[in-house]
């Protein structure tokens, strides 16, 4: 169990500083972000002299001549600058030029006093002290107010060409957050992180990094830097803090602070605050291209379109209808951009913005111009808008018109922001691809524009690639996934939490993936918990079905509506908290912000997160117990202390443990309230055009003294930075059964903003009150009593005991779920009448109030024998242990007690602990509970397992040239079960000599080869042969000998140097009878190393139609290409181009995959055009036949062509059989346009016909007369093995 720092005693470290040495042995930097140490053997610099520059910056000297500055940017933040090139303090270089620091980044200080006696250089200001050590160049930094220091080094920096070195001493109570967005990570003790985008968007990957963390014992580092890093806390070697830059200069600021606010507050200051969103993009969004793709009928589908037909989309031409964004174009209109806006309204969805031209190659107009573009995209801005719905833009190329980029592709954000009234931009890789600078000039670029030529509208930008200083521009997103699954939602809760805690409050992620998506439980959960996340993104066009709310049918379709429409009801208060994150505690809180102690401080807590003060959130991200239907249970959710009601029955528990089998309904998202909240909200609306202004609610949940303060602005302007904003302060206080709520005048104005108002209270409650009264200002008003909600929305000053209310309001009428019963804890609903809010308090008083529900979970009653515990075979696994015990008579559910804590509730006679270390001991206690109260403790223990297997590749598929014995085949030989085993043909024994080629299917570091013979060592078992491994099946390392004795011990090899490979080739030689056989064989990767699929272009650890997909879009990418090294995972053959090589490593695994084959592919295409020269307006047909051709698969050139010649018209099919086309018209980063015909079989379809045939032909339309000079270049033919030939 991780220990928890005490808070209020602010610990010391100390920073070694200036050596300017160059080091060999510095720590490297791996791949994963981990570092290794290395001894340093450094000499310590003396410290000869220092002086006051300027009033805020000490120049220090060392004996070797080099210099130090530390330059204060107030009395709390500093900043070590050195240079040992002979370089001045100044900014990191930035192409494009871009500011980590905001101009204002400094504060008035009280003045730095700088005093050097015999043993230390001082710099003192009234917050904190710096000491430099003047014999060694050791700095240590206090806190003046506590009294103790707060920084030490272990090591001095170290200096070399490419990298500074900062080693840092590491407490064992000390936590570690910040980093940006690292995925499925938020607390950072005893791990490594990455300060670079991975281009990997699952777990372990990150997607924005930040070169910015802080230390629960109060302090901070920022980095300033664009180049890439890595911050180990302990991970290479506990008790160190190991940060790494590649930067040949030391350039760090450092805060000293109490408290996680205020150090991210200290961030804030050098970086700028976050932006708050408009009140719009708090709404659901919908991204899609609607200028690109064809549609056509097919027999099958998810989503019916509104013809009661089912269509495919292309983004080739299929024959079918070509969408557009206002359908104008015959018949396309349920296939344009205004026809989805249409579709959320018609099922009546809520939805704030969308984005029209989400996708490669889409534009927004399909005119000749840019200008007759735009306003195809202000007319649709228009319909959209006249729908309370705004528009935005993806960013695939330059904001700014170039030269030589077609009308499609052109962009002009002035124009777009001005004319077209876009209001949200969003980046993507193909943009920010050339570099963090480059993605925070434009986020701030567009920052700048959008008020400026969109009156003072507020920016909404959605960025990747975040870095320092992205937060005051864009909020960020955390790349493409997969959804459908539930390891989708398990990485992002951490993820979201540590995007908070590292100055970034305003993330998202793609609703249920960019990808897959067809699962309806996870659907369903991941629509509910995105309720309580600032953004939502619907990322429609990629996956495997249309990405709307509505899109699977029911249930989901009632269950999103209704999630969807408590998101909208809460926006009062989720703006509040929102505008809470400015410079506060972040939207998403870790539970430790709110309730620090040792069990939140780590990664315990990390499935669940306080959203605002008033929401506990534990989402459904795995399958506990479900049925069919998605009716599942939620354990580990941990309670702190205090009360907790249940959001949707009222029930109430006490805090200070963990509660497990929690129901779970498929409809339920387990969500407590604090006790004591005042909860913010508005009527249930589509977009903000649909909130009453003249209306206001607040549910209460009250509890002794409490209060909360509602924010709002005009929610669409940057008018809020100038102090246009109203607040309201609310407060409730419960004296024994007497309730007050107190609403005091709003203060403030904003342009818009409705002073007369009606107020509504939902007051949660277990009876009927005696009475109530009111008050607007001094004078009272009568309430009155009606029976029904009917009479209450007539009544202008009534009141209501709703004793069941109907949670089930928004279910699609006839369906099943509308048949529901679903109902909350009685209510009180108040209704004071319109009043001028900013003159008057409204003031209402209940009497008889009562809100303590019937523990329902504690009925029974009797004596409890204490349970008998014990742990089955399968309850104890090397990760975890699962004490069980059996049922207890009077029993309503058991506790048990590890490690400090008290997991309660538990109603099944088990619970699994996860998480733990093999071959551990680990203790537990168990107890029976009900009305009456509990058994005695009877403690329990049990010792994890060891797991040899850890690091043995799983999933291996393996061929040999030999027969196999029905029954036997080799695919028994990596199953993972000794019961089964490998044989050849039996018979006379003639498959030696024969080779094994063994397909691990995916590169790993390899370690070693395990083979176990036969049980009795006859028959088969393998003695002699080479062994050679491959990243490709084409190019082998040299064979090593092997020589096994014919017995049933366990043979090794060891691969030397621990090679990459995706395939291992056993070439056996000799065996017993001249047969083979064995019981199993695994090969281990080296621990702790990653394996990658190869094909994996998507990263989400699987390949699939998602990842062929992701190629269509990337076909004919070159490395000069800003987003190649997004996808350079995906140039799988490393030869700078996605071809058709890398497009058939993941095709040739679809479908079932293909028949294994030896045959090699051969042959080459020609290129024969129709016309040798040409005037404007010729169409020259370029026929491309194959010539010799054998086993091909897949096949794929460039064709580089000047867009000052010709125009791109088309391709036709002739003798291409049922290959997929992926044929891409290109142009590329440096102006470059290129044609890539581009197809490849999926799964064992039929190869192309042998010998010599004419395949296809290429269309071009000449725009000026010219010779015909066009040259096939990077030719290659596939064949089914992954066999190539070029040409």
């Amino acid at each position: 169990m991780e220990k928890t720092p005490n808070l209020s005693k602010v610990k010391y470290a100390a920073i070694a500083l200036a050596l300017p040495l160059s080091l060999g042995s510095a720590p490297v930097a791996l791949a994963d972000g981990a570092t290794v140490a290395s001894e340093l053997r450094l000499s310590p610099v003396q410290v000869t002299g220092a002086r006051m520059i300027n009033p805020t910056t000490v120049e220090v000297t060392f004996a070797n001549g080099q210099h130090l500055t530390v330059d204060f940017y107030g009395d709390n933040i500093f900043r070590l600058f050195q240079d040992n090139n002979g370089g001045i303090v100044r900014n990191p270089e930035a192409k494009p030029e871009a500011d980590i620091l905001v101009s204002t980044a400094r504060r008035s200080m009280g003045g730095v006093d700088l005093k050097t006696n015999d043993k230390a250089v001082v710099m003192r200001t009234p917050r904190i002290a710096v000491s430099i050590d003047r014999s060694n160049g050791l700095l240590t930094v206090e806190n003046l107010a506590s009294g103790e220091k707060v920084i030490e080094s272990a090591a001095p920096f170290a200096f070399d060409e490419k990298k500074v070195t900062l080693t840092l001493k590491e407490r064992k109570d000390e936590y570690f957050y910040g980093g940006g967005v690292q995925n499925g990570r938020f607390s950072h003790k005893g791990k490594a992180i990455a300060i670079v985008n991975t281009n990997n968007w699952v777990d372990g990957g990150v997607a924005s990094p930040t070169p910015f963390y802080w230390s629960t014992k109060g302090y901070g580092m920022m980095w300033h830097t664009f180049k890439p890093g890595n911050y180990d806390f302990g991970a290479a070697e506990p008790g160190k803090v190991l940060l790494t830059h590649q930067e040949n200069y030391l350039d760090v600021f450092f805060m000293v602070n109490d408290g996680p606010v205020a150090l991210l507050n200290d961030f804030y200051q050098l970086t700028g605050n976050p932006v708050l969103l408009p009140k719009f993009g708090f709404y659901q969004g919908h991204l899609n291209a609607y200028n690109r793709d064809y549609w056509k009928e097919t027999d099958k589908g998810v989503m019916a379109y509104e013809d009661g037909k089912y269509y495919s989309e292309s983004q080739k031409d299929n024959g079918g209808i070509k969408e557009s964004l206002n359908g104008e174009l015959p018949g396309n209109y349920q296939f344009s951009a205004r026809a989805a806006v249409d579709r959320y309204l018609n099922n009546d969805m809520p939805l704030g913005w969308f984005l029209p031209n989400d996708g490669y190659g889409a534009g927004y107009g399909q005119t000749s111009t840019l200008d007759g573009n735009i306003q195809n995209l202000k007319e649709f801005g228009d319909y959209a808008r006249s729908k309370g719905v705004e528009i935005g833009l993806w960013t695939q190329s330059s904001l700014h018109p170039r030269e030589g980029v077609e009308a499609l592709l052109q962009r002009d954000i002035v124009k777009e922001v001005r004319d077209a009234g876009v209001r949200v931009l969003k980046t993507d890789v193909a943009w920010v691809g050339a570099g963090y600078s480059f993605g925070l000039n434009g986020v701030a670029d567009v920052g700048q524009i959008m008020p400026y030529y969109g009156s003072n509208a507020r920016p909404f930008i959605i960025s990747l690639d975040g870095w320092a200083g992205t937060q005051r521009y864009a909020g960020i997103w955390t790349g493409d996934q997969t959804g459908g699954e539930w390891e989708y939602i398990r990485f992002h809760i951490p993820t979201f939490i540590g995007s908070g805690l590292s100055g970034q409050p305003n993330i998202s992620n793609d609703l249920d993936g960019i990808f897959g998506g067809r699962n309806m439980k996870v659907n369903i959960r991941e629509n509910e918990w995105k309720v309580f996340t600032p953004m939502v993104l619907n990322m429609d066009g990629w996956g495997a079905n249309p990405k709307y709310p509505h899109a699977l049918g029911e249930p989901s379709t009632s269950i999103n509506r209704w999630y969807a429409k408590l998101k909208s009801e809460l926006m009062p208060y989720t703006y509040s908290v929102a505008h809470e994150a400015i410079d506060g505690k972040p939207i998403i809180r870790a539970m430790f912000l709110d309730y620090p102690n040792d069990f939140t401080y780590g990664t315990a807590t990390q499935y669940q997160f306080l959203y605002g003060p008033s929401f506990l959130i534990a989402p459904i991200y795995k399958e506990t117990a479900a049925d069919e239907e998605g009716n599942d249970i939620r354990d580990g959710i941990y309670l702190p202390e205090g009360k907790w009601i249940d959001y949707y029955n009222g029930d109430v528990y006490e805090g200070n443990r963990i509660i497990n089998n929690f129901d779970a309904p498929i409809w339920k998202l387990p969500i407590f309230v604090k006790s004591g909240s005042i909860i913010p909200m508005t009527n249930p609306n589509n977009n903000p055009a649909g909130i009453k202004k003249d209306f206001r609610a607040y549910e209460i949940y009250a509890d002794g003294h409490t209060t909360f303060e509602e924010y709002d602005d005009d929610g669409k302007t940057q008018a809020y930075l100038t102090g246009a904003s109203a607040r309201t302060l609310i407060e409730t206080n419960v004296d024994k059964d007497e309730l007050q709520v107190k609403i005091e005048p709003t203060m403030g104005t904003y342009e818009g903003f409705e002073p007369n108002k009606r107020t509504e209270l939902r007051i949660n409650v277990s009876k009927a009150p005696k009475k109530v009264t009111a008050k607007v200002g001094k004078k009272k008003v009568t309430l009155t009593a009606v029976s029904s909600l009917e009479e209450l929305e007539k009544a202008e000053n009534a009141y209501f005991y709703n004793e069941k209310p109907n949670l089930n309001r928004f279910a699609t009428p006839g369906s099943e779920f509308a048949k529901k019963v679903i109902t909350k804890n009685p209510q009180l609903i108040v209704k004071v009448g319109t009043c001028d809010v900013t003159a008057s308090g409204v003031e209402v008083t209940v009497k008889g109030f009562e809100f303590n529900p019937a523990d329902r979970l504690r009925v029974s009653k009797g004596a409890l024998e204490a349970p008998k515990v014990k742990f089955t075979e399968e309850g104890v696994q090397p990760y975890n242990l699962a004490p069980s015990w059996e049922k207890v008579a009077n029993a309503d559910y058991y506790e048990v007690e590890f490690d400090g804590m008290v997991y309660s509730t538990i109603r099944n006679l088990t619970l699994d602990f996860g998480g733990l270390v093999p071959e551990t001991q680990y203790s537990f206690k168990v107890r029976a509970v009900n009305q009456d109260g509990c058994s005695e403790w009877v403690e329990a223990s049990a010792t994890t397992l060891a797991n040899p297997l850890e690091f043995a590749i799983s999933g291996i598929k393996a061929t040999v040239t030999c027969e196999d014995q029905p029954g036997q085949t080799v695919a028994k030989l990596f199953d993972f079960d000794m019961k089964k085993g490998w044989h050849t043909k039996w018979g006379k024994g003639e498959a030696v000599p024969f080779d094994m080629v063994i397909d691990l299917r995916s590169v790993n570091q390899l370690d070693r080869m395990e083979y176990y013979p036969r049980g009795n060592a006859g028959n088969g078992t393998l003695m002699e042969g080479t062994i050679s491994y491959s990243l490709d099946k084409m190019h082998w390392s040299e064979p090593v000998a092997f020589n096994w004795e014919a017995d049933n011990v366990m043979k090794t090899y060891a691969f030397a140097g621990n090679p990459k490979a995706r395939y291992v080739k056993l070439s056996v030689s000799k065996a017993v009878g001249n047969f083979g056989s064995g019981q199993e064989m695994y090969i281990y990767k080296v621990a702790d190393t990653e394996s990658v699929l190869q094909g994996d272009i998507n990263r989400d650890k699987k390949v699939d139609e998602n990842d062929l997909t992701s190629y269509m879009n990337y076909t004919g990418l070159r490395k000069v290409d800003s987003d190649f090294e997004y996808v350079s995972i995906g140039d799988v053959n490393s030869n700078g181009l996605i071809d058709a090589y890398d497009i058939s490593v993941v095709s040739t695994e679809l479908d079932g995959g293909v028949r294994a084959s030896s045959a090699a592919v051969a042959g080459s295409l020609v290129l024969t055009p129709s016309k040798t020269s040409f005037k404007a307006g010729d169409v020259v047909e370029i026929k491309v036949s194959g010539k010799g051709l054998r086993e091909v698969n897949g096949l794929s050139f460039g064709l580089p062509y000047s867009t000052d010649d010709f125009e791109y018209a088309g391709i036709e099919l002739k003798g291409m059989k049922e290959m997929v086309n992926l044929t891409y018209d290109r142009l590329h980063s440096n102006g470059q346009k290129a044609l890539y015909p581009t197809f490849v079989n999926k799964g064992n379809n039929f190869l192309l016909d042998e010998g010599d045939h004419e395949l296809f032909t290429i269309k071009f339309k000449a725009k000026r007369a010219g010779k015909f000079n066009l040259k096939a270049v990077d030719g290659l033919l596939v064949g089914r093995n992954l066999s190539t030939v070029s040409f």
